[in-house]
């Protein structure tokens, strides 16, 4: 893959991540329940509101990235805080999943909802990063 076609493939993914993570930010915000069964969770959380604070989470997230495909390079750093959570998130999983405390049943969401995005989001935070210093150095 060309460096222009991958440049030109990194704002589809932005906005794909966008209206992946608004919409599953929807699911959870108005279909409690059934989401947290998605995430192997055997009960409705008993603070619904927090449950469904994380998926308003992932709503703002995802207008976050909608935004940022207009120009990547230049929100590089919301990206950042996207693949940030991209990875962290995942791990908070495992842990959750090793200490038993939810079914191995949620690993299937981790590709789907965070790893696919993790190689699209790191070229942009280090393209961006790269202009970011390259016109400092400039000033």
């Amino acid at each position: 893959m060309s460096s222009e076609t991958l440049s030109r493939w990194l704002p589809v993914s932005l906005m794909l991540s966008g209206i992946h993570s608004i919409t599953w930010g929807c699911f959870i915000v108005f279909l409690p329940a059934a989401a947290a069964e998605m995430y192997g969770l055997t009960e409705t959380p008993h603070d619904l509101f927090l449950w469904q604070g994380t998926g308003l989470v992932l709503v703002l997230f995802g207008s976050g990235y909608t935004i940022a495909a207009w120009n990547p390079y230049q929100h590089w750093v919301v990206v950042l805080i996207g693949l940030l959570a991209k990875v962290l998130g995942p791990i908070g999983i495992l842990v959750a999943v090793l200490r038993g405390e939810i079914s191995t049943d949620v690993l299937w969401l981790l590709p789907v909802n965070d790893v696919i995005w993790w190689v699209p989001f790191w070229v942009i935070v280090i393209r961006g990063f790269r202009n970011a210093t390259a016109s400092d150095d400039c000033q």
